[in-house]
């Protein structure tokens, strides 16, 4: 019985460090991002990405009129950095969707976490809509 009981609470110690080493991520959508200092870092993203996309805008969408939206999942570490870029809903055209990934790259980094959000996170999950409308312009939701 008393082995028994020391096996568990060795279980349930090992548990528990497996769950406080996993990263504490947030998700954020323009609709999720309430507390300030989320709203002006989510602000802050797609201002330099919308930059960045309208300067590299695909030259093949360019040439060929090609328009369409697409929704992109960017997690970001603490320093600014991408960890990792899905496509959650493909624009249905190839050029589009790689020159949104080719976009999120050629901006990094991104500014590393404000102090008060380092606090509470370990990484941001920034889940975007991408539009590459008329115009040869990229504007993102």
């Amino acid at each position: 019985m008393s082995s028994d009981i020391a096996s568990l609470e060795a279980l349930l110690d090992k548990q528990r460090q497996e769950f406080a080493k996993r990263p504490r991520i947030r998700r954020l959508t323009s609709v999720s991002a309430k507390s300030s200092v989320d709203a002006q870092y989510l602000d802050d993203w797609r201002r330099r990405i919308e930059r960045i996309g309208n300067i590299h805008y695909p030259i093949e969408a360019k040439r060929n009129k090609l328009y369409g939206k697409l929704r992109l999942a960017v997690s970001l570490s603490s320093n600014g950095y991408v960890k990792e870029i899905d496509i959650l809903h493909s624009s249905g055209v190839r050029v589009l969707d790689d020159a949104a990934i080719r976009i999120v790259r050629l901006a990094e980094p991104f500014q590393p976490f404000p102090a008060e959000l380092s606090k509470e996170v370990d990484q941001l999950e920034i889940i975007r809509t991408w539009q590459f409308i008329s115009g040869n312009q990229l504007k993102s939701q």
